[in-house]
């Protein structure tokens, strides 16, 4: 027995040196019995029995599920008895505790079955090396999280010089390997770069390996064998202990093609900071939660002298000037009670020994749990800021004492001033402000007094104005033009120019003062007045004008008409040639004479916006081969060479009106033909894909033009030569009428020239191009239309005209072509032959649309209302769209123009008679 008690002892013993705990459970009471360090491990009351549940109560709920399963396992009597595991305890303080745990049950054989009697349960506490384990495990999950998610260039290898740990960064630039972990570093390098460099990479990550020294590499440029890229590189390779234990080389690296410097890589973090710190211009500090000084930044040892060291805790007061010690002292501590962000000035001891002016910022930190850490902050030199503010200082109060010599000054140049204060609501109203709002100098200046007076047509616009200056986020400055009624009852218009000044008050941003100037304009406003009805009246006579041109035009193209129309007449019933001549120099002069009537027309198109352009898909080499085509002729009369010269590519098609540009290319050409006796004209194009400018020059060796003329060259009815022996016709609106055009075609026209030497045009083109572009080729033009066939016509047709000569002519064209033809000279004599029961039948009626007693509008409308629905063509010598279209609104089918086009009208006749 002493043996066995021997034993115990020693046991025991050997327990309590070991840490471990014994609980002893009765599955016949229900009780279990703890020895001390049991009792400590599970929080039981020492030296006392307790009930099962009370231990079962100990463990951790996540844990509850797997102890139960396993207890049920060791109690089957069919089962081993015992089992390991390690789980979780709950101390009544809250603590919670790791264990390791083996369980031993006891059976009998009762009543023929084996039942469990008792257990023995050891335990050791293992919270300490969970809690290593789960670091590490942690700490390896951080490293892998920065490495892979990290967007910067990183990536590890192993000893094996295999392909661990790639960032994402890293990724982007190993694209084609995938996946990338497990690769061979050897088989990326060389497959990346030439074999020479990559041999030399494989030296330094095996040497950095063996040796654990550093390599920092410069940054190369290479071209990339994978990519056949150019590729600049920074990087840096150190050694590395990896979660198995063995050594590991980490690459960081970035791309310095497109950064100018390279931050350093992975640092531990504490250096990184404290080097950024160090290099910061400020001194920076960070205090923990009872606001002493845990950091300083080499800056503030740099500035005071006093090392880092010294100045940790509040060490740092001893630089502050002894008069300042205090105030700093106190702000600190009520920001610290507040958890509220400070700034204030105070005197810093240099390191010479002088103080200098330094403010002093200061932000509270808290963790993610929102629990105040401490406070991070910055002192910076402010001491030339201060001496400037004492200057300002000064200086405002200099302004100050000189702010009644201004509002004098003010006074003397008609100018009311006033000073709103919204503060202290002490309004200040010059006299010169009273005089010009017509109210007597010794009343109040009452802001609302002077809105009562705003004109009613301008009050809404004041307010919205005065609002808008008073609001905390408004203008600076303000600045309107509006009229008053003074209590006289006198109209007159102020300009009010003022300042706002703002100010950030306990948080909030509000207007704390409004100066200005009032000054009475009525009389400049009367003037600008008198402007404006002096420009009205300009542009009246501006439209007189041109509706005089038009209206020109018309009367001189009705006589020319039938000019024009009896010469062809007459030319069909001559033979001599003498009478031929005469006829074709009637017909030459005539048709000159139609052009400047066509060039008047245009002007006054372009001067009244009537101008309307037809734009459509157009071949630029089609409408430069028209245009040398019809020149050529001109030119070999001269014996001129004419050169076309294309300098690249064009566009296949531009959206553009092609008649209005081969009218400016014509005119161009043509004048540079007319001006040149010897030598040569060139029409050179060029295309700038880029900007889309397509470029027309017409130079010529002609006579030049003298640089005091260039000014007045576009000018309208201008020529270089006015004089009364000028040797070139013409009426100056060529040119005019070409810049006009280019300008509506959205372009421009400019001119260089010498005398003597030649000219150059340049007609500069913003085109819309579509297609591709092409080598022009003038050789491959679409062939010119073949003459129409003859028509003839069976048709009875009404001539409507009052000149006899019109009607005349119309009826020898219709008659010739084979139709019969009435007549009537004005629109009632019309109305009548349709109605009258005794005239022949008519199958179409020609119509002139300026005729008196009833005009061509007039008997149109009124035929139309009469449900006639006999074909009528227009006849009118305008030629702008607004009057065909005038001609259709009042009921006619189409339209022409005089001078009389014999096959045009013979054409229509036919299409309309069918």
């Amino acid at each position: 027995m002493s043996e066995l008690t021997t034993t115990e002892q020693q046991l025991r013993l050997a327990l309590s040196m070991s840490s471990m705990g014994v609980i002893h459970m009765d599955y016949d009471t229900q009780l279990a019995s703890a020895d001390p360090q049991a009792a400590r491990l599970f929080d039981l009351p020492p030296g006392v029995q307790v009930d099962r549940e009370t231990v079962h109560s100990k463990f951790h709920p996540d844990d509850a599920v797997a102890i139960n399963q396993h207890l049920a396992e060791s109690m089957d009597p069919n089962g081993v008895g015992e089992f390991s595991m390690e789980h979780r305890i709950i101390h009544d303080n809250g603590d919670v505790r790791w264990l390791s745990i083996r369980k031993k049950v006891l059976f009998e054989e009762r009543d023929g079955r084996r039942t469990p009697v008792s257990s023995l349960l050891a335990a050791v506490d293992i919270t300490h090396k969970k809690n290593a384990e789960d670091f590490l495990k942690r700490s390896q999950e951080t490293f892998e999280n920065l490495v892979q998610n990290s967007p910067f260039g990183i990536y590890v290898v192993d000893a094996d010089l295999k392909m661990r740990y790639v960032s994402k960064g890293a990724r982007e630039v190993f694209t084609q390997f995938d996946p990338i972990e497990g690769q061979d570093l050897e088989t990326i390098m060389f497959t990346i770069w030439r074999k020479e460099f990559a041999t030399e990479i494989m030296r330094l990550f095996q040497h950095t390996l063996e040796t654990g020294e550093p390599y920092q590499a410069p940054a190369f440029v290479e071209n990339r064998h994978d990519t056949a890229q150019v590729e600049s590189y920074e990087w840096q390779i150190e050694r590395t202990t990896l979660p198995d234990g063995r050594f590991g080389v980490v690459c960081y690296f970035y791309d310095a093609t497109e950064h100018e410097q390279v931050a350093e890589s992975i640092r531990r973090r504490e250096q990184y900071f404290r080097e950024m710190t160090d290099a910061a211009p400020a001194m920076l500090w960070v205090t923990g939660a009872d606001h002493s000084c845990t950091f300083l930044s080499r800056g503030w040892q740099d500035y005071t002298g006093q090392s880092q060291f010294d100045g940790l805790g509040l060490g740092w007061l001893d630089m502050v000037h002894p008069d300042d010690r205090e105030d700093s002292h106190r702000i600190i501590r009520s920001a610290f009670e507040r958890r509220a962000p400070f700034e204030h000035d105070f005197r810093l001891r240099t390191g010479n020994g002088d103080y200098r002016w330094a403010i002093d910022a200061g932000r509270p930190k808290f963790n993610s749990k929102g629990q105040f850490e401490g406070y991070i902050g910055s002192v910076i030199d402010v001491h030339d800021r201060q001496v400037a503010e004492a200057s300002l200082r000064q200086r405002a109060a200099d302004i100050e004492a000189s702010e009644s010599r201004l509002r004098l000054a003010a006074e003397t140049t008609g100018f009311g001033t006033y000073d709103i204060t919204t503060t202290d609501s002490q309004n200040i109203w010059s006299d010169e402000l009273f005089r010009i709002l017509g109210l007597p100098a010794d009343g109040a200046a009452d802001e609302n007094r002077y809105a009562s007076l705003v004109h009613p047509d301008d009050h809404q616009r004041f307010q919205q104005t005065l609002r808008h200056s008073m609001s905390p986020d408004g203008p600076d400055q303000h600045s309107i033009e509006f009229r008053i009624i003074r209590p006289d009852g006198e109209t007159r218009w102020l300009i009010d120019t003022g300042c706002t000044f703002r100010e950030d008050i306990e948080r909030t941003r509000r207007v704390v003062r409004r100066v200005g100037t009032v000054q009475d304009i009525t009389d400049r406003k009367i003037f600008e007045q008198s402007l404006q009805r002096a420009k009205q009246s300009a542009e009246m006579a501006n439209r007189s004008r041109g509706e005089f041109l038009a209206n020109m035009s018309h009367e001189i193209r009705t006589p020319m008409s039938a000019i024009l129309g009896h010469a062809d007449i007459l030319n069909d019933h001559l033979k001599d040639p003498d009478n031929l001549l005469v006829v074709e120099t009637i017909r030459r002069n005539g048709n000159f004479l139609l052009a400047i009537i066509n060039d008047i027309l245009d002007l006054s198109k372009i001067d009244a916006g009537k101008m309307n352009l037809q734009k459509q898909p157009v071949r630029p080499d089609t409408i430069v081969g028209d245009i040398r085509s019809l020149m050529d002729v001109r030119a070999a009369e001269k014996d001129l060479p004419l050169k076309v010269e294309f300098a690249g590519p064009i566009p296949e098609t531009i959206h553009t009106d092609a008649v209005r540009l081969r009218q400016i290319l014509l005119n161009l050409v043509g004048n540079a033909i007319k001006f040149t006796n010897d030598g040569e004209v060139r029409l050179n194009i060029r295309y700038d894909q880029r900007s889309k400018l397509l470029n027309f020059d017409v130079i010529d060796t002609g006579v030049g033009i003298p640089s005091e003329k260039l000014d007045s060259l576009f000018e309208p009815f201008t020529q270089v030569d006015n004089t009364s022996t000028r040797s070139h016709g013409g009426t100056g609106l060529g040119l005019t009428i070409c810049r006009r055009l280019s300008q509506a075609l959205g372009g421009q026209i400019d001119v260089s020239s010498q005398p003597g030497k030649g000219s150059r045009f340049t007609l500069c083109l913003k085109v819309d191009a579509s297609g591709k572009l092409i080598q022009p080729n003038l050789n491959s033009l679409p062939a010119q239309a073949t003459p129409a066939p003859e028509i003839r016509l069976s048709a009875n047709v009404l001539v409507v005209d009052d000149r006899r000569d019109i009607r005349y002519l119309a009826q020898h064209f219709i008659e010739k072509a084979g139709s019969t033809v009435y007549t009537a000279t004005n629109g009632q004599e019309a109305i009548e032959f349709i109605e009258s029961p005794d005239s022949p039948t008519v199958d179409l009626i020609v119509m002139d649309m300026q005729m008196p007693v009833m005009d061509g509008y007039e008997a149109t409308t009124e035929l139309r209302r009469r449900d006639c629905k006999l074909p009528i063509i227009a006849l009118t010598a305008n030629a702008m769209k607004s009057d065909r279209e005038e001609c259709l609104a009042a009921g006619c089918t189409d339209y022409t123009t005089k001078p009389l086009d014999q096959q045009k009208l013979i054409q229509m006749i036919a299409r309309l008679t069918v």
